[in-house]
């Protein structure tokens, strides 16, 4: 089973290093593999940015999360996604293991969705070792939550059981227009 992980790129300088973040890691003067497509959109987050200490941590925090969701998550597959990543790829953004970040979001996302594990990591490079992290797991339910109410759940209390389901369906319909075509 192939295997993703998260960290950031303070803490993780050598493996198959893939920035998520929107400016693609310049500020560090990272220049490896990007994937936009999974960087927040501007708009919303500088209104995450700008709220941060005027409304509670909480709202603020479910406001981002909601965003981020339905402006970059929800338009994208995150079979076809996890797929496209090379093994042992390790997403990367700025803020610390513990901080809030949308690459946690992601790691969740594929959880939810695809019932796989990522994890938070840290590369020692001298002895070329990885070492687990904690991340914020209240994130979870908070994305989880978002999700059910925006995802067409299609009765089933799982995400993932409404994802393959969807997909079967999506897969069903596609035949059948092929069939129609001939």
């Amino acid at each position: 089973m192939k295997i993703v992980l998260t960290g950031n790129y303070d803490n993780c300088k050598t493996g198959n290093l893939i920035s998520i973040s929107g400016d693609r890691g310049k500020k560090v003067n990272f220049d490896g593999l990007c994937l936009p497509k999974l960087a927040p959109k501007k708009d919303f987050w500088q209104v995450w940015h700008d709220n941060i200490g005027k409304i509670s941590e909480e709202e603020n925090t479910e406001f981002y999360v909601t965003n981020y969701y339905k402006e970059v998550l929800s338009k994208l597959d995150p079979g076809e996604i996890f797929d496209s990543l090379p093994e042992y790829s390790i997403l990367l953004c700025y803020e610390k293991n513990m901080d809030f970040c949308h690459r946690h979001l992601v790691a969740f996302w594929f959880e939810l969705f695809l019932e796989i594990k990522t994890y938070e990591v840290e590369v020692k490079p001298k002895r070329d070792t990885l070492q687990r992290l904690d991340r914020p797991e209240y994130l979870k339910q908070i994305l989880e939550k978002v999700i059910k109410e925006n995802y067409n759940m299609n009765d089933f209390n799982s995400i993932s059981a409404a994802y393959h389901y969807n997909k079967s369906k999506e897969i069903e319909y596609s035949y059948k227009l092929e069939l129609k075509k001939n």
